[in-house]
């Protein structure tokens, strides 16, 4: 006797089916969620390279437009016009200030420091302070775990302080180059140097 043909499935057909789809959704998902996180990672590293590009430019852009000019702190005690630290002195004041150029208007004192892990830029709004000037401080990065600069002398020599030998802040002189070394914690150190006027 023959059978009727049939046009449904049999339950073990139906089990093996569902098994295959499952292995194939489970190979799938996987492979979407290691696409995803690779592309978060992509995005974050991406990201802090814009950062450190961006703080690579403010850097060379203030560095480029410094100006020999001394300035006053606000006891009256005349400074160089640029100075630099890269030993212990740097964790309580500044790593490197300097007056720098500002096109619409006087010169403007700036500093960069490294605190708590962020690198902050420092403004005044005048050049002179009063004693109790503060300064405006705006952060530049986070996760900082080295921020070094070392100064180029007249004779090619690396230095790591400025000013390098003057007697008096007026008979300081600014340095040829400034090398800054920045590295982002968990991160290689990276190296810059940029050519003062």
């Amino acid at each position: 006797m023959r059978r009727a043909d049939r046009t449904g499935f049999t339950l073990l057909e139906l089990l093996v089916a569902l098994a295959i789809f499952s292995v194939i959704a489970l190979v799938a998902w996987r492979g979407l969620d290691a696409v995803a996180t690779t592309k978060l990672r992509l995005d974050a590293e991406a990201q802090s390279w814009r950062d450190l590009s961006l703080v690579f430019d403010r850097l060379g852009d203030d560095v480029g437009q410094s100006v020999n000019r001394p300035w006053r702190d606000g006891s009256g005690q005349a400074q160089p016009a640029f100075i630099g630290r890269s030993d212990d002195l740097a964790r309580t004041k500044p790593a490197l200030e300097f007056i720098r150029f500002a096109r619409d208007r006087d010169p403007q004192r700036v500093a960069y420091r490294l605190q708590d892990g962020k690198l902050e830029l420092l403004l005044w709004d005048s050049l002179d302070p009063a004693p109790t000037e503060q300064p405006m401080v705006l952060p530049l990065l986070n996760d900082i775990a080295q921020f070094v600069p070392t100064f180029l002398d007249g004779s090619n020599a690396w230095q790591p302080r400025w000013p390098a030998g003057a007697s008096t802040p007026a008979a300081a002189t600014l340095p040829r180059a400034v090398k800054i070394t920045l590295a982002r914690n968990g991160s290689a150190p990276i190296e810059r140097v940029f050519a003062l006027p």
